[in-house]
């Protein structure tokens, strides 16, 4: 009798309720010995058994081997294990910021803060632009897509120029820290600084912010050598939450009407009924992605009449920017980058949209897994690299939503993922192991070996994303940097990111027909619109009958132009329906009059015969 397996630890764990499945498909297999099982699966039986153990989570090979060898679903379990060592990856690398904080010379996906000036490289030339155009206009709008590092640039460049270290307000108050000593320069000189985000209260952060620039004005010796001449700095960050957070468009207009006002010469009436020692007059900083700074300019005439002589847009940077952000930080931390790696990063970054957060967090996890003091190509391919990165995150975030908020994001995720390529999908299938395959980036076996097309990928317009609760889960994906929006356009934040995530992979496996009916229907819409409306280019009779179908019951999803243009096919085919019976109605009277002036016809002859 072989003995029994020890029992697992007590717990609830994902990789405990791993191991106790791994144990009951060998349960329902019969309970075979390791030994026998070892030979089914050509493996030893002491990693056999370890698989089950629950200490650890085992290799991708020795649990695919025991499923088999236990006749379970190879394909169920290859998802299973990559979704569990995505989510153990994340749990580790939170342990590893914990042990790691002030001592990276990265931040990760964050933004840079004041506090991380000296680790900040490579935006040298566009934060000589931004002080330039403070120096010269009151009212300062920094604008460009998302991931771009606008929020960087104001934080730890502007900020840091300007000699102060900010007072945060609001949700920005995380690593700068709004405490006691915040908002002081070293050297208790510079510029009075006030750091804000608008939230859904934004006149509470900026009657706060504007207090305390008073209460600072009052403190420092005014500097008129200074590229602002002294004037106090009121800087707004991340102002897409005025449209994505706050749901009073009268306090949002009040909001504008202030950062107007404060920038001509003090708050004036803006903050009538609050108590505040607002300075006489300040510069402000208004930071907004470049797909709401039109919204609230065409909200707000003022603002756009006051600002746009002050705009300054940040776009990707230049590859020479990215060797410097790269190599720079390190260096101050004592490490060295090998040229392997930093080839590799810069020709990658430089081809994506919002590429430097995905930077940042993937150095910081290959500085974790720094040779000695060597940031190495291999450290870099150990923590999945980028694809690595953005499974981790998308998969750490799905597992946070409610189940409407997860459906959302597949219909998010599938729409994008239905853009990757120009005509039909790469081969998404199956092969002879079960494993899911998407264009050339994976093997037989469902491992990753690199990048698709990136030349195939293609924005998607935001107005396809309006469908309800879309937008505001499109906004969580667009701060997870999983996707990057720009203006009127949304896409994949890496073109890998199918490849990467599993879930992501099976989701474009199961539904590849559907999503091929979706993108026909979205390039059927797109060309009706663009055809102005030609009703000729409208779907009808068993096409259209077999779509409505499928969108109510939920296999496809409309949004914008493919909900006018169905609208209109429906319309189209009710009015062909009744100019149908109307034909038909007509004909028939034509045929039954035919018919009476026949009978007529045939009456007045009989009648001459008659005569005759």
């Amino acid at each position: 009798m072989p003995r029994r397996e020890s029992p697992l630890d007590p717990g609830d764990g994902s990789l405990l309720r791993f191991a106790g499945d791994l144990r009951a498909l060998r349960e329902r297999a019969g309970s075979p010995p390791y030994r026998q099982l070892a030979l089914r699966a050509h493996c030893s039986a002491a990693s056999l058994s370890v698989a089950a153990g629950g200490r650890r989570l085992p290799s991708l090979a020795v649990t695919l081997a025991y499923v088999q060898a236990c006749g379970g679903d190879v394909r169920e379990w290859r998802h299973r294990w990559q979704l569990l060592a995505a989510e153990l990856a994340a749990d580790a690398a939170a342990r590893r910021r914990a042990l790691d904080a002030g001592r990276a010379p990265y931040p990760g996906a964050a933004a840079f803060e004041a506090v991380d000036a000296e680790r900040f490289f490579g935006r040298e030339a566009l934060l000589d632009r931004l002080v330039a155009v403070l120096a010269e206009r009151r009212l300062v709008i920094v604008t460009g897509p998302s991931g771009s590092g606008k929020s960087s640039l104001v934080r730890a460049g502007l900020l840091a120029r300007l000699g102060w270290a900010p007072a945060v307000v609001g949700a920005a108050a995380g690593r700068t820290g709004a405490g006691d000593g915040a908002g002081r320069s070293p050297a208790g000189g510079g510029v009075p600084v006030a750091l804000l985000t608008p939230g859904e209260r934004p006149m509470e952060a900026y009657a706060l912010a504007l207090a305390r620039l008073g209460q600072r004005a009052g403190e420092t010796t005014r500097d008129t050598s200074g590229p602002t001449a002294g004037d106090p700095v009121l800087v707004v960050d991340q102002g897409e939450q005025l449209r994505t957070r706050c749901r009073n468009a009268a306090e949002r207009a009040r909001f504008l009407d202030a950062l107007v006002a404060t920038a001509a010469g003090g708050p004036g009436e803006a903050l009538a009924g609050l108590p505040v020692a607002a300075p006489a007059r300040c510069r402000v900083v208004l930071v907004v992605r470049s797909d709401w700074s039109g919204p609230l300019f065409a909200e707000h005439p003022g603002l756009a009449d006051v600002g746009r002589h002050g705009v300054l847009t940040v776009g990707r940077p230049a590859p020479d920017e990215l060797r410097r952000a790269i190599t720079e930080p390190a260096l101050r931390a004592g490490c060295t980058v090998e040229g392997a790696l930093l080839a590799v990063l810069i020709s990658t970054a430089a081809q994506q949209p919002g590429a430097l957060p995905l930077l940042s967090a993937a150095l910081l996890e290959t500085w974790r897994r720094r040779s000695g003091n060597a940031l190495t190509l291999a450290g870099f391919q150990a923590t999945g690299g980028f694809e690595g990165a953005l499974a981790r995150t998308a998969e750490t975030l799905y597992n946070g939503l409610e189940a409407a908020d997860r459906a959302a994001v597949r219909a998010v995720f599938l729409r994008l993922g239905g853009e990757l390529l120009d005509g039909e999908l790469p081969g998404v299938g199956e092969d002879t192991a079960g494993a899911v395959a998407l264009g050339d980036g994976l093997t037989a076996g469902g491992e990753l070996v690199g990048g698709g097309d990136e030349g195939t990928r293609k924005p998607v317009r935001r107005a396809e994303f309006d469908d309800p609760g879309v937008p505001e889960v499109l906004e969580r994906l667009v701060r997870a940097r999983l996707v990057v929006v720009d203006r009127d356009t949304v896409e994949l934040a890496h073109h890998a990111l199918p490849q990467a995530w599993p879930r992501l992979r099976g989701w474009l496996g199961e539904g590849r027909e559907a999503l091929g009916e979706q993108r026909r229907l979205t390039a059927a819409a797109r060309g009706w619109a663009a055809a102005d409306r030609d009703p000729e280019l409208l779907y009808r009779g068993v096409r259209l009958e077999q779509l409505m179908r499928r969108v109510a019951a939920g296999e496809l999803a409309t949004a914008g132009v493919e909900r006018a243009f169905l609208a209109a096919s429906a319309r189209a085919a009710v009015a062909d329906r009744r100019r149908a019976q109307r034909q038909h109605l007509t004909v028939a009277g034509l045929a039954a009059a035919s018919g009476a002036l026949l009978a007529l016809a045939g009456g007045s002859r009989i009648r001459r015969a008659w005569r005759w």
